[in-house]
């Protein structure tokens, strides 16, 4: 990983500015930018004492690519993912409310963002994901995410099968969104820490997650289509197991 990204966007910039302004190493604002909310980010930033550069809009096009800044780039260092080793250490007890969600090597950073928007917005107590094919918390996950990355602990494990072992030993009943399944996500009632597993995008959840699961779900669609996003699978399975917590 890179030894800094650049995080733009009101929403990614403000998330970073209140959690992790020790990692922001430069802060770009558009010079000609009239925007309320740019103006307390500014503020934000001088309150902070950090290095500030106002800059014409060109540059920070060049520095965010395609994607739209709304006038403010941060340049930081990456966030750094927990390892699920210590995720005893950090959860020692686990209540009945408890939810993670576990991403299988979701590869499209859009997706990834917003699967993490959502889980902020369910409540989301912890975040798993696989180090390996997946997209990781690159700038364009944190500016879809709004910075939900910013806020949620977030851990990853090379080997998927084994972290969900582990986990399992605290006590989590695992459940797998698979298209195959029989048991409708609707009609899980919850009443145990809990974790859900979304696969990738096209593949869904791999043999060995599959195997690793106590029991699979499915979102009962229209067969006129065949699948749903990721990201709005995730949604719809967070809030199934929200409303029943």
């Amino acid at each position: 990983m890179s030894n800094f990204i650049n995080i733009f966007g009101i929403h990614a910039s403000h998330s970073i500015l209140k959690s992790r302004p020790e990692d922001v190493i430069k802060v770009y604002f558009d010079r000609g930018s009239k925007n309320q909310r740019v103006s307390e980010l500014i503020d934000i930033s001088r309150s902070l004492g950090l290095s500030i550069d106002f800059v014409e809009t060109k540059l920070i096009d060049r520095m965010v690519g395609d994607e739209i800044h709304q006038g403010v780039c941060l340049t930081t260092r990456p966030k750094k993912l927990l390892p699920i080793e210590y995720f005893s250490d950090h959860f020692s007890e686990l209540s009945s409310n408890f939810l993670m969600l576990v991403l299988d090597q979701i590869q499209d950073p859009h997706n990834l963002g917003a699967c993490l928007r959502t889980a902020l917005a369910f409540s989301v107590d912890a975040v798993l994901l696989t180090r390996d094919r997946s997209a990781g918390l690159t700038s364009i996950v944190s500016k879809v995410a709004c910075g939900a990355d910013q806020q949620l602990a977030i851990y990853d494990a090379t080997n998927l099968s084994r972290a969900i072992s582990l986990l399992k030993e605290q006590g989590i009943w695992f459940y797998g969104a698979d298209q195959k399944a029989t048991n409708a996500i609707s009609d899980v009632k919850v009443d145990r820490p809990t974790a859900i597993v979304m696969g990738s995008e096209g593949k869904g959840l791999r043999r060995l997650t599959l195997e690793a699961m106590d029991e699979l779900v499915v979102i009962p669609i229209s067969n006129s289509i065949e699948s749903l996003n990721v990201s709005v699978a995730t949604g719809i399975c967070l809030h199934s197991l929200r409303v029943r917590k």
